[in-house]
């Protein structure tokens, strides 16, 4: 039985024309010719840079007998002058990728006409008073932010003497301190009388747990009762038995109101209150003296108490310490910007280099002197007659390398750019990059020194990292009998790297006797 040869797809692109000026739009479109039975995924997205998609329009199916012909058409669009490509694009034919050809066109720049339009002159600058409107913000927003600290500082100041205050009391004289206050509590409703309950079972069961160690603020009332039952039969606790049945009472008593609402009435709230001071009063006198080895563990305890008011104090100072630097942070960026602040808080590159110590250096056999941020390191070159020095490699946020070449013989010196743009894409593609666009410009220095600068965009993907896209432009000059490339490649969200480029141009030259 014979193979079956499926046919190969047919792929074209094409422009409605080659050049075009500057905001016109252009027409590309991708023809695929296929068997009926394929399936065919065009571009989506923005994958015409440096062009922008303005229109896409459906995907336009065609039967022919056994053949498909797939259309569809991108309206493009470029603000910039200059020579471009529109990169090849990748179509999904029955999920495999064939990609379309590269296309080449100019974009010219529009001229004016300045006699059919003529230009009105400069307007002269007006002064205008300063725009004071809403100056009091960022000071109301500092006072306000001063009177919060303040007022923190003084709760924290006056909870952390209450307690101290609490501290220095021994627990039996805490305890009837407390139990005293509560004389002058006024019961006129069944909340007055929850809270007041509330208060007296808290202190007696605070003072049960400090002064006899006895687990009392987690226990039930019957749970409690049992506990110290246990212990005056243990001897541990010499309480009546008088005693431990005014306390359940009182407790009794206590849930009612608490849970059940009741209101037991002002004559039985001060006998509850009695009964319990006169508990405390009991408890205190049952308690046998401590022995030697228990005042030591008692020591031991109220050292570890101290330590750990120690530590408490040390995170409380840390705490405050952050939030002033949390607060100084806050203000310097709102003085000098967000970015300004991190970028010189955690260290930034390109930062580092722009403010660092710049140096101005020759270079080369047919010199070109310029500053930089550190002096060029010369690395060896494979060609003869050339010289190359180096600041930096693609993997870092900026670097520069300059190519110095000296032409034999007399007379201008030529060269062949279209050759050294295709070059130039070859050595980055050598090198790793991706995705590269391209376009060139006439280019003058500030000194009025004429070149040609190539300049675009590729992705790059340093080892272990993710892709980063970056921008380049290459300078070339002709000057001192020699050919000179300066090759400046930055990442395209650097936020330095544009001053740092504008120093470095700004400072070439070529006419080295002048000092």
């Amino acid at each position: 039985m014979p193979a079956l040869v499926l046919a190969q797809p047919r792929i074209a692109a094409s422009l409605d024309t080659i050049a075009m000026t500057i905001g016109e739009d252009i027409r590309y479109q991708i023809e695929v010719q296929t068997d009926s039975t394929t399936q065919v995924v065009f571009p989506q997205g923005q994958t015409f840079l440096p062009f922008e998609i303005i229109d896409t329009t459906k995907v336009d199916i065609q039967k022919l007998l056994d053949k498909t012909l797939w259309k569809r058409s991108y309206t493009l669009i470029q603000f910039d002058s200059g020579s471009y490509h529109i990169p090849r694009q990748r179509i999904f034919v029955d999920g495999t990728p064939i990609l379309t050809d590269s296309l080449k066109i100019e974009v010219f720049s529009v001229e004016v006409d300045t006699l059919k339009q003529p230009l009105h002159p400069i307007k002269p600058i007006i002064e205008i008073d300063k725009n004071n409107a809403g100056w009091w913000r960022p000071y109301l927003w500092g006072v306000l932010g001063l009177i919060g600290l303040i007022t923190l500082y003084m709760v924290y100041g006056r909870a952390k003497k209450r307690i101290e205050e609490r501290k220095r009391l021994p627990p039996f004289d805490r305890a009837i301190q407390e139990l005293q206050a509560l004389e002058a509590s006024e019961l006129n409703d069944q909340e007055a009388y929850k809270q007041y309950y509330s208060s007296l079972t808290a202190i007696v069961r605070s003072y049960l747990e400090e002064e006899a160690n006895v687990n009392a603020l987690e226990s039930t009332t019957t749970e409690l009762i049992q506990k110290l039952e246990l212990l005056r039969t243990a001897g541990s606790l010499v309480l009546q038995h008088e005693t431990i049945s005014n306390l359940k009472k009182v407790l009794e008593t206590a849930d009612l109101v608490k849970f059940a609402k009741a209101a037991p009435g002002v004559g039985l709230a001060s006998s509850d209150r009695s009964a319990i001071e006169s508990v405390v009063v009991q408890t205190n006198k049952a308690i046998p003296e401590p022995t030697e080895e228990e005042r030591l563990q008692n020591e031991a305890y109220q050292q570890e108490l101290q330590k750990q008011r120690r530590r408490k104090q040390f995170k409380v100072a840390m705490l405050s310490a952050l939030g002033v630097l949390v607060l100084t942070f806050g203000i310097s960026s709102y003085v000098y910007g967000f970015n300004q602040v991190k970028d010189r808080l955690l260290g930034n590159p390109t930062l580092q280099l722009l403010e660092s110590e710049w140096i101005t250096s020759t270079y080369g056999a047919t010199p070109i002197r310029m500053t930089s941020p550190e002096v060029l390191t010369r690395i060896p070159s494979d060609k003869p007659n050339t010289q190359t020095f180096r600041l930096g490699v693609l993997d870092d946020p900026f670097s520069l390398t300059l190519r110095v070449e000296q032409v034999m013989g007399e007379g201008e010196v030529e060269a062949d750019l279209a050759a050294r743009a295709e070059g130039l894409i070859q050595n980055l593609e050598s090198r790793g990059a991706t995705n590269i666009f391209q376009k060139q410009d006439e280019y003058e220095s500030p000194t009025g020194i004429k070149g040609i600068a190539i300049s675009g965009s590729f992705d790059w993907t340093p080892a272990e990292s993710d892709s980063t896209r970056k921008e380049y432009t290459v300078y070339f000059f002709a000057e001192n009998s020699g050919l000179q490339q300066i090759e400046i490649v930055s990442n395209r969200d650097d936020r330095y790297a544009q001053d740092i480029i504008d120093r470095l141009v700004n400072s070439f030259a070529f006419n080295t006797d002048v000092q």
